[in-house]
């Protein structure tokens, strides 16, 4: 063991700076989605119960707009943190009856005070709540560069450049630490369902797999035919793909009866899919894709029933999505992973790149498959590094807490979003050399 510190000391601290840096920056700031998603956690909590959940009169603009199986995470974090109190609670009782230099841990009690007690603002929200949320995106956000870490490993490369890559570039502990979005939770359990798609032994449970990314965020749902696909493409037991789909489905309607003693189906269809589509028929919420090159933030509130030349924006949408979904299928080949990877990227970019109603974050589903694609092919790496950061960038100009980089703002408004609209059209530009590249490298 000694051994193994002294060999991969460098590592082993980078690795913690790592882990540090984004539990300090959890506690620096707190977005308006954040103290949203822990009202409802803490409403839900005050009555004991889920049952209907999405029916409170009490949300005003703020009504429970994510799935099921999330909105049940942000509950069940209240029953956690009481448990957390208990046991710290416990411990500093521990070191005061037993005098183990109780006043060397006065900050373990500052710690305990704030995390138990302290509320955010004026808000009725407890700070340990919102903070605690944010622990379990960074464990995901970590756990994506464990994946990353296997998928070097199985194919013999050298995993620190493409881990720490991930892992030290700003849009990966931006989105967990400072915003605390769901977008790589989700993501951990939808790319271990692709990578499953390639064994024989445990493709069976990647549908249930699945749909557990894709009741923590639905965007995922974008991605089934590839899914799909895939499956058909690595000769996979229709037999299984029906028994796993039987019990994801099952599973999902489980996740509605913990919200309502109605029939679960039709509350799914009539109460549950209404909240959850959140486009609000406009044409872009700040996402740096096709659409934002025309209309940029200061002109977002445009509908997406435009029409332009005979279809609106939505159906043009669609269109497009129909497009990319069908290109991407095409580089998808038996036992080769990286081509479920380059499949994700096409279809789950073009779907962001395309689509109205697209938020920034969106495209996260997209990005990472294509860093894992590099994995395989390094001049895709080149890609990757350029539209993380433009991401990076569609992150800031979406939420920028901190008022020393309030001059990115001031430069992304310069005249009429310049900048961020040349973004917009780079996107484009590489989404389009990206996938003709993969799709003319397909057969090698």
């Amino acid at each position: 063991m000694k051994q193994f510190f002294l060999k991969n000391w460098v590592v082993i601290i980078v690795l913690l700076s790592i882990i540090l840096l984004r539990i300090k920056l959890s506690l620096m700031s707190v977005n308006g989605d954040l103290l949203t998603i822990s009202e409802w956690g803490r409403q839900a909590n005050l009555r004991g119960t889920l049952k209907g959940f999405y029916d409170w009169g009490i949300w005003d603009n703020s009504y429970p707009g994510h799935p099921p199986l999330i909105s049940w995470f942000y509950f069940m974090i209240y029953p956690l943190h009481s448990k957390l109190m208990c046991f710290l609670s416990n411990l500093g009782n521990f070191i005061a009856l037993h005098r183990l230099a109780p006043t060397k841990f006065m900050w373990l009690y500052s710690f305990a005070n704030w995390f138990g007690l302290h509320k955010h603002g004026t808000t009725l929200l407890l700070s340990g709540i919102i903070v605690l949320i944010k622990q379990f995106m960074i464990l995901a956000d970590l756990l994506i560069g464990g994946v990353i870490f296997y998928i070097c490993k199985k194919n013999k490369v050298n995993w620190k450049k493409y881990v720490f890559v991930y892992l030290l570039l700003p849009f990966s502990w931006y989105l967990s630490s400072v915003w605390g979005q769901s977008d790589q939770l989700s993501f951990l359990f939808l790319i271990i369902a692709f990578i499953l798609l390639t064994s024989k032994k445990y493709s069976g449970i990647s549908p249930l797999i699945y749909v557990i990314a894709a009741n923590l965020k639905p965007n995922c749902i974008l991605l089934l035919p590839v899914f799909l696909y895939a499956w058909y493409k690595q000769k996979q037991s229709f037999g299984k793909l029906i028994l796993g789909g039987l019990v994801a489905i099952i599973f999902s309607f489980w996740t509605v009866s913990w919200f309502t003693d109605k029939n679960v189906f039709i509350y799914a269809v009539t109460v549950i899919l209404k909240k959850v589509s959140t486009d609000g028929g406009l044409i872009n919420f700040n996402a740096f894709n096709f659409w934002y090159i025309f209309y940029p933030f200061s002109k977002s509130f445009i509908s997406d029933t435009n029409i332009y030349w005979i279809l609106s924006a939505k159906n043009w949408g669609w269109l497009m999505v129909l497009i990319t979904t069908l290109l991407s299928l095409k580089v998808i080949k038996y036992k080769k992973l990286e081509s479920i990877f380059a499949a994700m990227f096409i279809a789950g970019f073009g779907s962001w790149l395309f689509m109205t109603g697209m938020h920034e974050r969106y495209s996260f589903l997209a990005i990472i498959p294509l860093l894992l694609v590099s994995i395989y092919k390094k001049n895709y790496f080149k890609y990757f590094l350029i539209l993380s950061i433009i991401y990076t960038f569609n992150l800031f100009i979406a939420y920028l807490p901190w008022n020393i980089f309030s001059w990115t703002k001031n430069m992304f408004e310069f005249s009429d979003f310049l900048i961020p609209r040349m973004l917009s059209l780079a996107n484009l530009i590489l989404y389009v050399r990206v996938t003709y590249l993969m799709i003319k490298n397909h057969d090698k």
